[in-house]
């Protein structure tokens, strides 16, 4: 027969598990709403932006200005590989998707330089360290802090490495119940271009500016970026906040069955312990009788 004070105890430590996981469960809730307020679609706002840049980019290409702009490249051109992973647990299925897109993207693109974000991809993906950089997720929360690294990462390998296409792999949001993982491709650079060659601008009017075109092709593109990877971000944060709290409701859900049947089994063994008492003592009565 079981022991009671064991089943009492494993009731208390099933209790435990099912406030700590409802505890985290609330919190991963409580993030997911304030970044859910952060308007995701901001990238569908970065398709007019790169249509502003490609007509700035054909002016350029009318003017023949090759020399004065970074954005021709050379058909040996790089890739350049984002991956937007996790640092944080409780979600391994929606690590599993992304680490199963990296993995297939790698493959696809040997060589590739490869900028990868979170702990837990670091360690997963067999990738040339001498083309893998590790970096840790900054400002977990603020979405505009991290797009603005994103977007000044970008800005730095473009102006510094003949880099022909940049490929970004991270979260894709659908609905609490459903994440996936996606790679998009968010520059492809004219054939022909060199990233090496430094920017001057003459100064001609284009879109009202006065930065010439060669800057406002630069600005534009900043700013595409900036939108870009705001929405991202975003959808990358929301993905990963709903499989965790997804994980927590399972959790709490088999914590609570689990609860339910210890209950169950104590009452039982309670109440066989309680007849045999009573019968010991029948038995005693009539045997003094």
């Amino acid at each position: 027969m079981e022991n009671l004070k064991a089943i009492k105890n494993r009731i208390k430590t099933v209790d435990s598990i099912i406030k700590a996981t409802n505890a985290m469960k609330m919190v991963s809730s409580i993030k997911l709403t304030r970044v859910n307020n952060v308007n995701r679609f901001a990238k569908e706002g970065a398709k007019a932006l790169f249509n502003m840049f490609s007509r700035a980019v054909d002016e350029i290409l009318f003017k023949q200005e090759f020399d004065e702009t970074p954005w021709f490249c050379r058909e040996d051109g790089a890739t350049l590989l984002i991956i937007l992973s996790t640092d944080q647990g409780f979600c391994g299925s929606f690590k599993q998707l992304i680490l199963d897109e990296a993995q297939e993207t790698v493959a696809q693109h040997p060589g590739a330089y490869v900028e990868t974000f979170g702990k837990k991809a670091q360690h997963l993906l067999k990738i040339n360290p001498d083309l893998q950089v590790v970096r840790d997720i900054p400002s977990r929360y603020d979405i505009s802090a991290f797009a603005a690294m994103l977007s000044r990462l970008v800005w730095e390998y473009v102006r510094g490495c003949p880099i022909k296409e940049i490929l970004v792999v991270s979260g894709e949001f659908k609905n609490v119940v459903v994440q996936k993982a996606q790679c998009q491709k968010i520059f492809t650079a004219r054939a022909g271009l060199d990233f090496h060659k430094a920017a001057t601008s003459q100064y001609t009017e284009i879109e009202g500016s006065q930065l010439g075109v060669v800057g406002f092709a630069d600005e534009v593109f900043k700013a595409y970026l900036s939108k870009l990877f705001t929405g991202i971000v975003t959808g990358h944060l929301l993905s990963e906040l709903s499989a965790r709290v997804m994980a927590m409701d399972n959790s709490v859900r088999n914590a609570r069955g689990m609860f339910d049947k210890l209950s169950a089994l104590y009452n039982r063994v309670r109440q066989a312990k309680i007849t045999q008492e009573l019968t010991e003592i029948v038995s005693s009565i009539e045997c003094v009788q």
